[in-house]
């Protein structure tokens, strides 16, 4: 049974290229869902895909990549909506 997590984070130097980044490791890990940027200036990622490679795309997004440093990050599990047929990185908040 898949999983679906929500994410959100925040730091100094995250942008529209983390979400790029966020968007290639979630084609690697083959995950569906979504990332964006939200008003406030933090990122909210919501994934689904079997629960292994959730967990590993989260670690990875806690840890950051390169320049981009976070400094808050949540994570919330539930069951898979199903919802989202791809990964997509959009530029409103969902």
């Amino acid at each position: 049974m898949n999983k679906r997590i929500e994410c959100g984070m925040s730091g100094k130097s995250i942008r529209f290229d983390y979400l790029l980044w966020t968007k290639r490791l979630a084609d690697r890990f083959g995950l569906t869902g979504v990332a964006f940027i939200k008003e406030d200036g933090s990122i909210k990622v919501i994934a689904e895909g079997g629960e292994r490679p959730l967990s590993k795309f989260a670690d990875r997004l806690s840890r950051g990549h390169l320049w981009h440093n976070i400094e808050n990050f949540y994570i919330d599990w539930s069951d898979a909506s199903g919802e989202y047929p791809d990964f997509r990185v959009i530029e409103e908040e969902h």
